[in-house]
């Protein structure tokens, strides 16, 4: 077929890709997806969230007693990605909102969600957001001392009850003062309780023992199983896909490949989304759709997670894009942390940091043993560098722009 050529773009196109667009466009012949919101805007669908009911149960409980008794709580969500930790925060807070207006007591109760990662982590940053959310006034994230960000969350309080959300409290947690702000709200005067969220099992130990003190108990949500992932899935493909376009073989395949990596509920949803609309046009979702899906996602969360990193690990990351000898490459970041006036970690510590981003899936380590005269010499290889540069180079300029300084250990 002849192509088309489009004098206001200047691009060549065939007459049937036109064609393709144009269905595409107006949806209906072979489409696959009723209702996308449902995979974007999951909240505004479902009203229950199966496998997590006694979670939410006694999370209620706890809320009941602290707008209804004054008993504040502050429960630590803790469970891997994608088990419905910030799902199950995010339902608890819509219900709230619903249930003020149908019990008095609930109308004086402020609610504040932080994204701490998102905001910068820093403690400025994340008091700064939650100062912003409860007092309904635009608080500046520089010029103001801890102290005074605390007490305009206290003041805004002062004739009412606070929930307070902090998700990926990890990222405030792991900073030089992330310690301090836990402690001022956890043992506030003021009429403030807290949920916090981390995928990270371990975050106590990043934390002093006034603060764990203060802490209530640990919310372990655990992960899903495959057949639990399946009917999720089938919640998911039952709301916002048009019926006939998948299967249930289609279904058990992407929830067993969730099921295999920590029973992520996450990933499953985003596979089915994903494979939906690659489908789309045909009609229905085929196996070779998801496997491309899985390609996709895998790409994608390479980027999400080494926009995540802290500071460090991100220099750390670019200097071992420079040179694969960790050795060489120590080198390289001490020169990046002069630049960016940041005091440089050790070699000890900066080979733990190589290691976790081996662990992380983002670099592969190589150990190679030279003999007697040679030693041992330790080499990382960066998975995909064109994307992990493109990824840091994005990243950078934040970072430094939001005062983002990381102790991260012993230098």
């Amino acid at each position: 077929m002849l192509p088309i050529f489009s004098w206001i773009t200047g691009i060549t196109v065939e007459t049937n890709e036109i064609v393709v667009i144009r269905e595409t466009l107006k949806g209906g012949k072979g489409e696959v997806i009723k209702n996308p919101k449902v995979f974007i805007d999951p909240l505004s669908v479902f009203k229950d969230i199966p496998f997590r009911e006694d979670i939410l149960r006694d999370t209620a409980i706890a809320i009941r007693y602290f707008v209804k008794n004054e008993v504040k709580f502050s429960n630590l969500f803790l469970g891997l990605t994608g088990t419905g930790k910030t799902f199950v925060s995010k339902y608890v807070f819509n219900e709230i909102e619903e249930v003020k207006n149908e019990d008095e007591e609930y109308k004086n109760v402020k609610q504040a969600y932080v994204n701490c990662r998102e905001v910068g982590g820093t403690p400025q940053a994340v008091l700064s957001s939650l100062a912003g959310r409860l007092t309904g006034i635009s608080v500046p994230k520089h010029g103001v001392n801890l102290g005074e960000y605390i007490e305009k969350i206290k003041n805004s309080t002062r004739n009412n009850k606070a929930i307070i959300y902090l998700d990926e409290v990890d990222t405030l947690v792991k900073r030089r003062g992330g310690d301090i702000v836990l402690y001022q709200l956890l043992r506030s005067d003021a009429n403030i309780s807290v949920i916090m969220i981390s995928n990270d099992i371990n975050i106590r130990d990043y934390m002093e023992p006034r603060v764990l003190s203060s802490l209530g108990p640990s919310v372990i949500f655990k992960p899903y199983d495959a057949e639990q992932l399946k009917y999720i899935l089938s919640k998911y493909a039952e709301y916002g896909l048009i019926r006939g376009t998948y299967d249930d073989e289609i279904l058990a395949y992407i929830a067993a490949i969730s099921a295999k990596e920590h029973g992520d509920a996450r990933k499953a949803v985003n596979l089915l989304f994903r494979a939906a609309q690659l489908a789309s046009g045909e009609g229905v979702i085929r196996k070779e759709h998801v496997d491309k899906a899985i390609v996709e996602y895998e790409q994608e969360r390479l980027i999400e997670a080494v926009k995540a990193l802290p500071f460090h690990y991100k220099l750390a990351l670019r200097s071992l894009i420079e040179s694969e000898d960790v050795m060489s490459a120590h080198k390289i970041y001490t020169d990046l942390c002069n630049k960016f006036r940041q005091k440089p970690l050790s070699y000890r510590r900066f080979s733990d940091i190589i290691s976790e981003l081996d662990m992380f899936g983002i670099v592969k380590i190589r150990i190679v043993n030279r003999g007697r005269a040679g030693g041992v010499k330790k080499y990382a290889l960066v998975e995909d560098k064109e994307k992990v540069l493109k990824a840091l180079n994005e990243t950078f300029d934040g970072d430094i722009e939001i005062g983002e300084i990381d102790d991260l250990g012993e230098s």
